[in-house]
Order: structure tokens, then C-alpha cells, then sequence
């Protein structure tokens, strides 16, 4: 039995990373090299990681530090050389880590009992290394605030003000301080929830993410899916997939920042998971739901009166409180409570 599954295994990781295999054996067909002398990138990428692999056999399977990309080197979304993923095996990668129980702290099962990994935030030499500079360039407006990377992330996205607003907590404190506000590039849709699958429009409401929600290679240069549909949107029949904050300038996804933003927000999330935040809250709402927003569209009764009305109590209580609230579903609306062990 275990024979079988090994060998199944092994058959799943070779079907997994032949899209990889075949894109650096044609690139050494072009004439692609790293570097040595007659190698081909094909040669030179299994090259690399047997040494690695030494490495790691010698220091007792500790991580070899890699060298950084220079950030002039990290290739940006407004180049013809935009880095397309293959889309079948980033699907296929995406099942996998749900099989496996996912790169992620906040879920466990399936088979990832039996192979538990060093690092559970997905990353690439590419995304690690916008991360590192993006972290050391935002010490100096840190800092002041008496607030650090690692610190728990917070996020909030207004549709109709096109902002997404950065919160983090600093260490000791009960509450989340402000940090920045960025200006999205464009947002898919209008004021309105998303409803199904292809219909443009960017989803509302409450949303929790994981480690695994961050993507360090999309078509859309960086990204952070936001797990939609969630409970709250399947109970209303609601569908659509691959919902994201990326960064770029195609609005497919949902959510777009700069890439410079999107660095920010990116590596923030990046740090407070490795720093131990199992779950990030992320709150989509159609505009700031003010009282005297609020009075206007109970005078006009749009469509979706009665949802942003149960929206509102979610936000009232982070502007009362300054902490995220616990979130479940009483029946078809949003349930709001304090966290347990906050005070």
C-alpha cells in the first residue's frame, strides 16, 4: 500500500511540474543559457537544485539562502515581457494544495499531515524578492507609527471611492492603527455584489484569507485571492472564482493597485504570516457607509438596500472598536461579535 501511494505520488508531482520541464527544455531549444558554457536552462535549473540539495543534506536540511533578484531586474506588468503563468498547471497546482491541505495556516487535513512543510507561505525568487525590498523601503514610515512588518494586516476596499485602506496592529496594542490608504487603479463592475460567474462586477462583503490566498505568479503581476464565494455568497446561490486584489491594469480579478501599491500591500500580508496572523480580514464594501451616505440610499431604495444595511453593522463595529469583528451567518445575513479573547 505504501508502495502505491508513493508511486502515485510521484506520478502527480511529475504531471504537476511537466508544464515547468517543457517551458525551460524549449527555452534552452532557442538557445536560452544560465550562465555556464554549453548548459542549457533546462540543464542548469536541475543543476541548481541538486546543489541545493546537497546544501540543505550538509546544514541538516536548514534553508540555503538564496541571493536576491536585483529589484531593476523584476520584471513589471507594463512590459511586453509580462510573465504569463500556464493556466492549466496553476489550476492543477491549486488542487493539489487543496488535496494536500493547502499551504496555509489556517486550514490542516488531507494528506499534508504526511508531508509537513518548512514554509507555509507560497513564494518565488521573484516575489520574495520584491517582498525583501518592499519591506526594508516602508521601515522608514513604519517605524513612526510604532509598527513593524510582521504586525497583523487588516484590509478595507471602498468601491466608489476607489480605496483600499492598509490597517495594521501594532505589537502590545488592542486595536488597529491606520497605516496608509491607496488609490486603486480601476475596480471590475459598479456599486452591487457580484452574482455570477462573468457578470464584471467586483464581489461585497466579509472575507478571511489565509496564507495560501497570496499569489506570487498571476497574469496579473501579484495578487491576493479573496476566497469568493464565501459562506455568506454560496447561501445566496452566488458564483465566480479566481476574485482577486492584483496588481496591473487589466480589471479582470476584481480589485487593481499599481504595482508599486501592490508591493506594499502584498509584502505586508506576506510578513504578518510569516509572523504568525493565521487569517487577514478583508472587507468589500460598495462605499463608506456613512449615516448620511446611508440616509441616501434609504431615501432612493436601490436593489440593495437591505444587504448594505447589514453591511453597515460590520462596519459600524470596526469604527467603534478598531478590531475586526468575528463574522458567521445568522440565517441569510452577517452576524457581528468580538473577536473571543479581545477585549
Amino acid at each position: 500500500m505504501f508502495l502505491r501511494r508513493s508511486l502515485a505520488l510521484l506520478l502527480i508531482g511529475v504531471g504537476i511540474g511537466s508544464p515547468w520541464l517543457v517551458r525551460d527544455w524549449l527555452a534552452s531549444e532557442v538557445g536560452s543559457s544560465t550562465g555556464k558554457k554549453g548548459e542549457s536552462t533546462w540543464a542548469g535549473h536541475f543543476r541548481e537544485k541538486f546543489q541545493e540539495f546537497g546544501k540543505r543534506w550538509k546544514t541538516g536540511g536548514a534553508a540555503v539562502p538564496v541571493s536576491p533578484t536585483p529589484v531593476e531586474d523584476v520584471v513589471r506588468p507594463d512590459t511586453k515581457a509580462e510573465r504569463e503563468p500556464y493556466e492549466l498547471a496553476s489550476q492543477t497546482r491549486r488542487i493539489m494544495e487543496g488535496f494536500f491541505g493547502g499551504s496555509t495556516g489556517t486550514r490542516s487535513g488531507g494528506l499534508a499531515s504526511w508531508f509537513p512543510s518548512s514554509s507555509k507561505v507560497p513564494e518565488t525568487a521573484r516575489s520574495r524578492s520584491i517582498v525583501d525590498e518592499t519591506l526594508a523601503r516602508l521601515e522608514g514610515e513604519l517605524v513612526p507609527l510604532g509598527l513593524a512588518p510582521g504586525d497583523p494586516v487588516f484590509l478595507r476596499i471602498f468601491k466608489e471611492e476607489s480605496e483600499l485602506e492598509i490597517w495594521m496592529k501594532p505589537a502590545g496594542e488592542p486595536f488597529f492603527a491606520l497605516f496608509k490608504v491607496h488609490r486603486l487603479s480601476s475596480v471590475a463592475g459598479q456599486s452591487g455584489p457580484k452574482l455570477r460567474e462573468g457578470d464584471g462586477q467586483a464581489p461585497e462583503g466579509f472575507y478571511e484569507i489565509g496564507a495560501s490566498s497570496l499569489r506570487p505568479e498571476t497574469r496579473h503581476y501579484l495578487g491576493i485571492d479573496l476566497g469568493f464565494p464565501n459562506a455568506y455568497d454560496q447561501s445566496r446561490g452566488r458564483t465566480g472564482s479566481d476574485l482577486m486584489i492584483h496588481g496591473g491594469s487589466s480589471t479582470a480579478g476584481g480589485f487593481v493597485l499599481a504595482p508599486g501599491a501592490m508591493d506594499e500591500v502584498y509584502a505586508l500580508a506576506d510578513a504578518a504570516f510569516r509572523a504568525g496572523q493565521d487569517l487577514c480580514a478583508i472587507h468589500l464594501f460598495p462605499f463608506r457607509l456613512t449615516d448620511s451616505r446611508m440616509d441616501r440610499v434609504w431615501s432612493s431604495q436601490p436593489r440593495w438596500t437591505e444587504e448594505w444595511v447589514n453591511f453597515k453593522e460590520g462596519f459600524d463595529f470596526f469604527e467603534n472598536v478598531r478590531q475586526p469583528p468575528a463574522i458567521a451567518l445568522a440565517g441569510d445575513r452577517y452576524d457581528f461579535r468580538l473577536v473571543e479573547g479581545e477585549n
